[in-house]
């Protein structure tokens, strides 16, 4: 720290104050939109890098007393013991070394606690940093300032922080602060430093005009605001209100016009610890319109079905499988809905124990309440259910011929295809099917049908059907492109025209993975891009199964492989003759290690080099973006290590021409400590100034003996050794 008045260091430790408030605003909101618990150590931290760095210590020393910090603080908020046993260093170490694998690997939701605690460290050091160089060096704030009130307007408008208080502490604590950096850079730039002018004369008329400004701006009436809530604006627009044809991908209950592209969206909606990968389940629709899909019975004509918290679930999808074993999941919800997603084989819901679940027996959607007609949104829930396993047998027993053991309403229901439908599209269902003789191999040959013929999943190249034109017809005949609607509603269709019981089923896939919790459980993200529909076919004396007709996609249904197998002799199965084929003779393979020194590939070269950078290019991109940062601290940090690396090249250097190359390397070093060269000024003008900065005569006394090298006076070796003293010692103090 330079040699300063009493005044004079009160004032600059009003500057340091001052900013770290300002930081201190950066940190309130995370204890309100973050699970964060306590701020102590991170305000502490904060506290020490400002002190360290206004007495200027040295920095191997601030370095290590900084780490010394941050070692303490994450023994205090994650492990128990003595700190000064260091036993918990060798855990610390091994959580340390996972998380790097972990990072390099891009599995951000997997990285512990302590890591992340480690890198808000990290991060908090570079801003108290670049907080010092705007403070004592640039002595600006504004565009810290900027960001401050950005961050907490930002802060309060999108988030449930209340930013009222912090915003008004934020606008004195920043008008203060940029008054008093205005004064020192006055103060600089006259070289005022040792004169006898008051600052007092500067800071109460400015402390007493912003205290009344801000008590006049805090007691005046105010308007009533224009846009009380830009956040559902925000959003409807980049929804497409503005009716630009496009949708965004999600789930919606009005299914009524099915048709036209859609744009993804990574929002997630659902984060879910599961045994197996699932679909997802919310609702069944039954009537197709030629559109789209709608109830067959409304909703004020339906009586829906409650049950509690535990309680068996009052529906089945299909015959009960006594033989898997019960599971359990947890979903925890993102984006809350009244609704429930749940998987097939459903058996109980836990949650929501305070109120009640509705279950709607026409599109079997499952909701929960609090009320008599309030609904509530769940934040968490689990899910016990098994698993359902499908018999061939029994599916392939159905045909034309069985009775279907449900009321004619039911059949009539769930095969209903409007009078509209064109002809060629039941045509094609009997072509499709004409060589099987059970529902199931017709309802399978229709699901392949899709992926053996050109149909293509598209997301964009989607048209609307025209009016009086059907969606399915469309889509069989004309396009042949779609996303999920598009392959689902045609399945069903098809399948219906063949008087087979069929429904349409929408809810979302099993998501993307995202880490292994435990041994037995993963978790996995579901967003608005998993939204998807499927179909559902109705077989006798099993129930309701799913299938997947969409290109590229499955389902993971699992099926139980019953079906009689005649027996052969010795349980062989008959391998059919092959046709002789002339032997060739064998040829001896070259040894690898003369194929190796035979010549030079450079096509091989080329390959292996591909073959490299695919299987490593995390890796690369990690070494690249780690080296980068190396070199983007090292030339922010130059003017602490570079003197160093000045006296070390200049130690070799002989006396001839020797000072003169030192001098100028002093020039370019103070300018970087922040020292700069007026335009106009004289050297000696310039090293006045310095020795005042510093309090010493150092720097005169180098420039008098470079004017006097620059005269053509000769430099003996004994007065190179002597400037080459004062030189060091004066670049030495440009490091802190």
């Amino acid at each position: 720290m330079s040699h300063e008045t009493p005044k004079h260091r009160f004032f600059t430790i009003m500057i340091y104050l001052f900013g770290f408030l300002l930081l201190w605003e950066w940190l309130k909101p995370l204890q309100v939109v973050t699970d964060t618990g306590s701020l102590t150590y991170f305000v502490v931290f904060i506290a020490l890098s400002l002190v360290l760095s206004y007495f200027r210590i040295h920095y191997f020393l601030t370095a290590t007393v900084k780490l010394f910090f941050i070692l303490f603080a994450l023994h205090g908020l994650y492990y128990s013991g003595s700190f000064f046993t260091f036993t918990w260093l060798e855990k610390f170490g091994q959580d340390l070394w996972l998380n790097i694998g972990l990072t390099v690997g891009r599995e951000w939701p997997s990285l512990s606690f302590e890591y992340r605690s480690l890198l808000f460290f990290v991060l908090l050091w570079l801003m108290t940093y670049l907080l010092y160089y705007w403070l004592s060096v640039r002595k600006t704030i504004l565009l810290f300032y900027v960001m401050t009130v950005t961050y907490i307007c930002l802060i309060d408008t999108f988030t449930i922080y209340e930013g009222d208080r912090a915003i008004i502490r934020v606008v004195i604590f920043g008008f203060l602060l940029m008054g008093l950096l205005a004064l020192e850079r006055l103060v600089q730039r006259e070289n005022l430093l040792g004169s006898k002018m008051s600052r007092h004369r500067w800071i109460v008329p400015l402390t007493v005009m912003l205290g009344v400004s801000s008590v006049v701006a805090f007691a005046a009436p105010k308007a009533d605001p224009i846009w009380p809530d830009p956040v559902p604006y925000i959003q409807s627009f980049a929804e497409g209100a503005g009716g630009s044809g496009v949708n965004k991908v999600g789930y919606d209950a009005d299914d009524s016009q099915l048709g036209g592209p859609f744009v993804g969206d990574p929002t997630v909606i659902f984060n879910a610890e599961v045994t197996r990968e699932h679909y997802w389940r919310i609702e069944t629709k039954d009537l197709y319109t030629g559109k789209g899909w709608e109830q067959s019975i409304p909703d004020d004509q339906q009586s829906a079905t409650t049950f509690d918290s535990e309680e068996v679930v009052p529906f089945t999808t299909n015959e009960p499988d006594g033989e898997r074993e019960v599971e359990t999941e947890r979903v925890m919800v993102e984006r809350t809905y009244s609704h429930v997603v749940y998987p097939y084989g459903i058996e109980r819901i836990i949650g929501n124990e305070e109120g009640y679940f509705s279950f709607d027996p026409v599109n079997e959607k499952v909701t929960s309440y609090e009320g008599e007609d309030e609904t509530i949104k769940l934040e968490e829930y689990e899910l016990s259910y098994r698993s359902p396993s499908y018999s061939q047998k029994k599916m392939k027993a159905a045909n034309e011929n069985q009775e279907i053991m449900q009321t004619p309403d039911f059949v009539d229901r769930y095969t209903q295809l409007p009078e509209t439908t064109p002809q060629r599209v039941k045509d094609l269902a009997f072509e499709i099917t004409s060589e099987e003789d059970n529902w199931y191999d017709k309802v399978r040959a229709i699901e392949n049908y899709f992926s053996k013929e050109a149909y293509v999943y598209d997301q964009f190249d989607v048209p609307v059907p025209e009016e009086g034109q059907d969606y399915v017809d469309q889509f069989l005949f004309e396009t042949q492109r779609g996303y999920c609607d598009n392959f689902s509603t045609s399945m069903v269709v098809l399948v219906r025209a063949l008087g087979i019981p069929a429904r349409w089923a929408k809810g979302y896939t099993e998501g993307e993975y995202s880490r292994q919790v435990d041994t037995m459980y993963k978790l996995y993200e579901i967003s608005n891009n998993n939204a998807h529909s499927w179909v559902e076919v109705f077989f006798p004396e099993v129930g309701w199964v799913p299938f997947e007709p969409t290109v590229g996609f499955s389902n993971n249904v699992s099926y139980q492989y019953d079906l009689d197998v005649p027996d052969s002799d010795n349980n062989e199965v008959p391998v059919p003759e092959k046709e002789e084929t002339p032997k060739q003779p064998i040829q001896p393979e070259e040894d690898d290690s003369k194929a190796a020194g035979s010549g030079f590939s450079l096509s091989k070269l080329w390959d292996d080099i591909q073959t490299f950078f695919v299987e490593n290019w995390g890796k690369l991109v990690m070494g690249f973006m780690l080296l980068l940062i190396m070199g983007i601290a090292l030339y922010i940090l130059r003017r602490r290590w570079m003197p160093y690396v000045l006296i070390l090249y200049y130690r070799r250097k002989s006396s001839d021409g020797a000072f003169s190359e030192a001098y100028l390397s002093l020039i370019k070093q103070l300018e970087r400590y922040g020292l700069k060269m007026d335009d106009g000024q004289t050297l000696r003008g310039y090293s006045r100034y310095i020795d005042s900065f510093f309090g010493t005569h150092e720097m005169t006394s180098l420039t008098n003996n470079y004017e006097r090298i620059l005269y053509g006076q000769r430099q003996g070796e004994e007065d190179w050794q002597k400037m080459r003293e004062l030189w060091e010692n004066l670049i030495k103090r440009t490091t802190g």
